[in-house]
């Protein structure tokens, strides 16, 4: 008897989950690790030297809708080697740095990479090969940014330690070319039916591969059906709000944990990363309840989380490093919660024919309130002097948040497998 072969999704879901460490474990958890260096080097404020990351999430924003769109109709993997290529160039511009003019270019270079290899197409491609098992393979997908946060930054620690930060960008750009561009040209691919697979390994049906897709492209709502939704409204609003509050606290807790409380640079990495190991733990088992719970009603139980952490961190001080630690598990879990349960309630909605275009939509409303908390939150310590009452606002936003995805749980229960139209 021969034996089975293994689902090539398989194959798929691995190189996704190697890029994707690279790409978002470097460009977004490991660069603040920098700031402090930059301050001390080059002088330059906090909102200074946080408005290259602005630029960045609001260029990816902007662009996103446009270039998403094309992921339904062309290779999302022939874009996904292109950000690769510009990921290896920018950092090695950013080895180079001397302006903030330089450092803008070099985010907006990110930006581009982020849009052609990030969050849309990585998600599309891993929705396509995978259907019962979609929790999983997302909570596997999305493991990988935190195992890149929880790694890069022991990497790049002993070259912080010593001032040696453009070493530490050149080693990262070795790293991100060999884990990006050699998973995307030999193991991800676009779709299971140019394989003549169906998602999950099924039994492919008396169906010609061009048959699946179009029947594929037929499921689901298209974007005027979704616009007309609470739904979509209520989805961009909190998971908007709490890309805010997230991107927020990982963007600003190194300048606050060195700035604020005095934290030296050989600890800070050592905090961070064990805000990421607790956070793979979480998106294994949230992904894996998931799959056997209401998916809304999981993502309420994360934002809890996030409440929760947000309240400790409020209570952080130097001389209680244990109280940060568990900042770093209760956040972190909650933290790649949320992302993962993110993902997986808007593929519960709208998977399907307009699942790039809508994805694309929530993707930039989320991004663009995720860049514009990095200058709001600056702006907001600068005034005040301190990130104490910025933290209240955090855990504030998020608490109506929990409100508003208690809403959308009552809306998804009392109309089972349909939002109704406004």
């Amino acid at each position: 008897m021969l034996q089975k072969r293994v689902y090539y999704g398989w194959w798929v879901l691995l190189g996704i989950f190697i890029s994707y460490t690279a790409l978002v474990g470097i460009q977004v958890y490991t660069f603040p690790l920098f700031y402090p260096a930059l301050i001390k080097e080059f002088g330059w404020s906090t909102k200074a030297v946080t408005l290259g990351a602005t630029l960045f999430f609001l260029t990816g924003a902007c662009i996103t809708p446009f270039v998403s769109s094309l992921f339904d109709r062309f290779s999302a993997r022939a874009f996904m080697i292109a950000g690769g290529v510009a990921t290896v160039c920018a950092l090695f511009g950013y080895s180079s740095l001397q302006t903030l003019g330089h450092l803008t270019i070099v985010y907006v270079v990110l930006a581009l990479s982020q849009v052609c290899a990030g969050q849309v197409p990585t998600m599309m491609i891993v929705a396509r090969w995978f259907n019962r098992y979609r929790g999983i393979a997302f909570g596997i997908t999305l493991i990988g940014p935190d195992l890149g946060g929880a790694i890069f930054p022991l990497i790049v620690r002993p070259y912080l330690v010593s001032g040696e930060w453009r070493r530490a960008l050149l080693v990262l750009m070795i790293i991100s070319g060999t884990m990006m561009l050699l998973p995307m040209i030999f193991l991800i691919r676009n779709r299971p039916e140019e394989r003549g697979l169906r998602p999950d390994g099924d039994p492919v049906k008396e169906k010609s591969p061009d048959t699946l897709v179009t029947k594929l492209k037929q499921d689901g709502p298209t974007l005027r059906e979704a616009l007309r939704t609470p739904a979509f409204y209520i989805l961009a609003f909190t998971t908007g709000s709490l890309w805010f509050c997230m991107n927020g606290i990982v963007q600003h807790q190194t300048i606050f944990m060195n700035g604020e409380l005095g934290i030296s640079m050989e600890t800070i990495p050592l905090i961070v990363s064990s805000l990421f190991w607790f956070a793979i733990a979480g998106k294994l088992l949230i992904g894996y309840l998931s799959d056997h719970f209401n998916k809304v009603l999981m993502m309420l139980i994360v934002v809890v989380l996030l409440i929760a952490g947000l309240s400790i961190l409020r209570l952080a001080s130097a001389d209680n490093l244990w109280i940060l630690y568990c900042f770093a598990a209760v956040f972190g879990i909650g933290y790649s919660g949320t992302f993962t349960m993110i993902q997986l309630v808007i593929a519960e909605f709208y998977f399907g024919k307009s699942y790039g275009k809508i994805l694309g939509i929530l993707t930039m409303v989320d991004v663009g309130a995720g860049g514009l908390a990095i200058t709001i939150v600056a702006r907001m310590q600068e005034s005040f002097k301190s990130y104490l009452p910025v933290f209240d606002v955090l855990i504030a936003l998020t608490c109506i948040v929990a409100v508003l995805v208690l809403w959308l749980y009552r809306m998804r229960r009392n109309v089972p497998g349909k939002m109704q139209p406004v």
